[in-house]
């Protein structure tokens, strides 16, 4: 099992706000960059058709409110894997770190691997641009 982590971002927001915005999975369109591609939601579960790796689902699997939630996908993907956050609260802000934990072969790995270190780093970047900027406190 590969593990790809974020770097920690520290968010000016409550940890019930951020925990409520990534526990919400409409909320994920303002997390993937226009140019990877596109997502249709609901509150518990996300289509999407991603550059690189095509059309699936992410669903909410597993929420521990305001410490962690799991998402899985569903679909036809050329590897397993599942994304998790993790949540802390860090005095009047929130530290969040987003995971990726995948189960690729070598090659894949090798391919896949900077793809999606870059994509959980941008999900926790606009995570943060997002919240601070759209949210109030």
């Amino acid at each position: 099992m590969t593990t790809i982590d974020s770097n920690p971002v520290n968010i000016e927001r409550t940890i019930e706000k951020v925990y409520a915005f990534l526990n919400d999975l409409r909320n994920y369109k303002n997390l993937i960059p226009t140019d990877l591609g596109e997502i249709e939601a609901s509150e518990g579960e996300a289509s999407m058709n991603l550059k690189g790796l095509g059309a699936f689902a992410l669903k909410r699997v597993e929420s521990i409110p305001n410490r962690f939630i799991k998402l899985q996908p569903e679909g036809k993907l050329p590897f397993s894997f599942h994304i998790e956050w993790e949540l802390n609260e860090a005095g009047p802000s929130t530290r969040v770190q987003g995971r990726i934990m995948a189960n690729m072969n070598p090659f894949i790995r090798m391919m896949a691997e900077p793809r999606l270190r870059k994509f959980v780093e941008d999900q926790s970047h606009l995570l943060k641009e997002y919240l601070e900027r759209e949210i109030g406190s």
